[in-house]
């Protein structure tokens, strides 16, 4: 049996900031606690990825403010 594990953030009003592709677990014979931790660590690879888009998005959308601010004056 396998099964898929997305990670998705979203915002307050529910808009998708940032999606990763699913990452599929084998899940044959595993316990419980073999599943949880094969979930955090694809979450612990995948969160840095998350953080950098997040980040240069932010940063470019404050880049895009300060020019309009700019040329407004």
């Amino acid at each position: 049996m396998r099964a898929r594990v997305e990670i998705v953030i979203r915002d307050e009003a529910g808009n998708i900031l940032s999606q990763l592709a699913p990452h599929e677990i084998d899940l044959k014979n595993q316990s419980l606690h073999e599943i949880e931790g094969a979930v955090e660590n694809w979450k612990q690879q995948a969160l840095p990825e998350i953080e950098a888009s997040l980040l240069t998005e932010a940063q470019s959308k404050f880049t895009q403010e300060i020019k309009k601010t700019a040329r407004q004056l």
